[in-house]
């Protein structure tokens, strides 16, 4: 049979107690307006209602449930809560007044399901004083007077009792026979009611049988139906969702494992028994230890984020102040063949009136100032491009520059407010990284497309007619094109275009050589013909 994943969260609403509570409201003033012997079915209906919810309250109807037997002379119900009493206070580790309880039982008045529910209740006492002692002889003696109150009980309860196989499936356990104790636990499943807590309490000795047989998957699964069908029905007497924390600490899932153990501690403080926060108390120790643990991991991890964020923004800091440097240096350098531009005209100009005579000189000095002004026009031509490109990496350094004073500032509040878990998810984002180099891919293709507007059109007309590029989006260049872009602004080194464009070195390799390998002109002078795109023609 295949077996569904067991859910990862329980639902902490009310909306389950609110449930349970209005049961109750209803139940207590039906009590309240009825006769006697009505009112001691109440009382038991009660107690049932209250006995996984708040022992003190199970504790209290059956008292008065007792009260109503006796005024009523009937003998067995007055025994059989007795009984009840005895069950409950041994659940919630009160073995004593147990003991003394099941003494005061006149066991001659019991009859049916009273007298069950009498030899449950000496074995489960017996059961629990033999589990919970630290002496041999005593926990030898517990284990048959178990035995002997266990063995009674099978013999006088009919086949298909649930009192009756679960005292088998537990003697099956025992002896190590745990198939064997699984196919009691399949004729209870039968008995239970879906979603009930009776069938929680067969889940969860269904997740014992499987756990001994060791398959974890089905030990997992019906574990957490037990705990849900605990937390569904509003039980405060939680076992399950403890032991559920427990193995999901073992597994390393602290998040859920402290969620669980947080939420069985509050329903065994709403139980109100020291049993459960005996039971309870190690596995939260271990789950806040653990958390104490992650608490310095972290803590050691913000603190070199902190460190390689102050690294890296000096770095940024660095490069832009080589990078002003470099500016006004090209400014300078600009500025100065401008002028001497301005001094070969003025040269020129003075040659010209001077040797108006000298035809042949004259044309030959006219060609030599148009080479002139052509070497001129191609050295502003490459001013432009440094400039646009040189701007445009100034403004990322400086978008880049506060963006990290942004993120400084969060990490800071997020320090300030203990939000490490946010801090940590922050920093393991890799959106941050993606947007910023699909923001850079974008800005440069448009600047680019602006500058050479024509540059798509004449690197696919160097390619064979199969073989040419067109972009689904023309504001945007492909990155094969993108590629062979960077190789006309001067930038051919394969390791500086992958570095770029966030690519490794094969790869920008394998896209040169497949995109030249379909070129219309030389596959030698293909990269030559690129880098003339756009620059005037004679």
């Amino acid at each position: 049979m295949k077996q569904k994943k067991h859910p990862q969260y329980f639902s902490t609403e009310p909306r389950y107690v609110e449930k349970r509570e209005g049961y109750i409201r209803h139940t207590r003033g039906m009590y309240a307006n009825a006769g006697m012997a009505a009112r001691y079915s109440l009382a038991l209906e009660l107690y049932k209602e209250y006995s996984a919810y708040m022992s003190d309250s199970a504790l209290v109807w059956l008292e008065r449930a007792a009260t109503i037997a006796r005024r009523l002379g009937d003998g067995a119900g007055e025994n059989r809560c007795r009984v009840l009493k005895a069950y409950l206070c041994s659940s919630t580790g009160m073995y004593t007044d147990a003991v003394d309880m099941l003494a005061s039982v006149r066991k001659e008045k019991l009859s049916g399901a009273g007298l069950l529910d009498y030899y449950m209740s000496c074995s489960h006492l017996y059961g629990e004083l033999a589990y919970y002692t630290k002496v041999d002889e005593l926990r030898k003696k517990y284990l048959a007077m178990s035995r002997l109150y266990s063995d009674t009980l099978i013999a006088i309860a009919p086949a298909d009792n649930d009192y009756r196989l679960l005292a088998l499936e537990k003697r099956a356990y025992g002896e190590g026979d745990y198939a064997k104790a699984l196919s009691y636990n399949d004729r209870r499943m039968r008995l239970a009611a879906k979603g009930s807590h009776s069938m929680a309490i067969v889940a969860f000795y269904r997740y014992l049988d499987y756990k001994m047989l060791g398959d974890n998957e089905r030990w997992n699964y019906w574990l957490a139906v037990s705990a849900l069908n605990d937390v569904r029905n509003a039980v405060m007497d939680q076992g399950a969702l403890w032991e559920l924390a427990n193995a999901m600490y073992i597994k390393g899932d602290l998040r859920r494992s402290y969620r669980y153990i947080n939420f069985a501690s509050d329903c065994a403080a709403r139980f109100g028994t020291r049993l459960r926060y005996l039971q309870i108390t190690p596995v939260i120790a271990n789950v806040d230890k653990m958390w104490q643990m992650r608490g310095r991991r972290e803590n050691a991890w913000l603190k070199t984020v902190i460190a390689v964020s102050a690294g890296f923004l000096v770095i940024v800091l660095s490069l832009l102040f080589y990078l002003m440097r470099q500016r006004r240096r090209l400014t300078q350098t600009k500025s100065e063949l401008s002028r001497k531009n301005e001094q070969l005209l003025t040269l020129n100009s003075e040659m010209k009136q001077t040797l108006t005579d000298l035809d042949t000189a004259n044309r030959h000095l006219v060609a030599a100032g148009d080479r002139l002004n052509e070497a001129v026009a191609n050295l502003d031509e490459s001013n432009r491009v440094k400039e646009k490109y040189i701007g445009l990496f100034l403004r990322q350094c400086s978008s880049y520059i506060d963006r990290m004073d942004s993120m400084r500032v969060d990490t800071l509040s997020m320090l300030k407010a203990k939000r490490y878990a946010d801090l940590l998810q922050t920093v393991k984002n890799h959106n941050f990284r993606d947007r910023e180099r699909d923001e850079l891919l974008e800005i440069f293709d448009s600047t680019f497309i602006g500058l050479f507007p024509t540059f798509v059109d004449e690197f696919n007309m160097l390619l064979r007619p199969d073989c040419r590029i067109v972009p689904d989006d023309m504001s945007r260049l492909t990155t094969g094109i993108r590629i062979f872009a960077l190789i006309r602004l001067g930038i051919d080194d394969s390791s500086k275009i992958a570095e770029f464009l966030h690519f490794s070195v094969n790869t920008i390799y394998n896209y040169r050589a497949k995109i030249k390998n379909g070129a219309a002109v030389s596959r030698d002078e293909f990269e030559d013909y690129v880098r003339a795109i756009g620059l005037p023609t004679d």
